[in-house]
């Protein structure tokens, strides 16, 4: 990657980007300061009923009314993780990807994490880029590879970034996958509306390796293809 200032179009798409970044968080703390708080109050008040003291119709009722409302709640959570990773908030992106690596150790024994980012001050959209990008390819080690070993890696290189999550597993031909397949394409296109390019390397019985570039400002980000190999 040089040192060549990003063309028109990317510093657009990166202003796109920033902007739905913080309207989604404005939303996530709309969900969570106003629907959130309302289920948790309805099911207080639900609670605070004595099932031994109403007739077996209605303790059924408020079981049935506690059990939707925890439903909701549940649901409420999903939606504003997916809007912004809340772990993002309240640690920033290396506890972000502390927690994802620490969730793969579930079903991957070895799980590691090398993170360094030198003091670079990334925006909040470029955060969500890579932890999203190292999120959907830990889901798939986790889910398809029967790994032994998977190590996460992001740092810094030339005037940009390089995230890299590599597997033991299984592997597979990339030829063979439907390119509608949404994890992988959602890695691409998100890494493209990034500026920069993701390499997927994996044969059948040899793993997988997810390496992601991406520009920091001032750095070359042009509409790089991405490509699976």
């Amino acid at each position: 990657m040089n040192a060549s200032p990003p063309d028109a179009e990317t510093v657009r798409l990166r202003r796109l980007l920033d902007i739905q970044d913080r309207e989604r968080t404005l939303i996530a703390y709309e969900i969570h300061d106003g629907l959130s708080q309302y289920i948790t109050g309805a099911v207080l008040h639900l609670e605070s009923c004595r099932p031994g003291e109403l007739p077996d119709a209605v303790a059924a009722e408020v079981d049935e009314a506690l059990r939707l409302l925890r439903q909701a709640a549940a649901e409420a959570r999903r939606l504003m993780s997916g809007l912004r990773p809340p772990v993002l908030e309240a640690g920033g992106l290396g506890e972000a990807l502390a927690t994802l690596v620490a969730s793969a150790r579930e079903d991957i024994p070895a799980a590691t994490l090398a993170f360094s980012l030198d003091g670079i001050q990334l925006p909040p959209w470029l955060e969500t880029t890579i932890f999203r990008v190292v999120q959907e390819s830990l889901t798939n080690a986790r889910r398809h590879a029967a790994a032994g070993r998977v190590d996460v890696s992001v740092a810094p290189i030339d005037s940009g970034l390089r995230v890299q999550v590599s597997d033991d597993g299984r592997g597979f031909d990339p030829g063979g996958v439907p390119s509608g397949r949404l994890g992988l394409e959602g890695i691409r296109q998100r890494v493209l509306l990034a500026g920069g390019h993701a390499t997927i390397t994996s044969r059948p019985g040899k793993g997988t390796l997810v390496e992601v570039m991406l520009p920091l400002a001032g750095g070359n980000s042009g509409r790089l293809a991405d490509r699976v190999e």
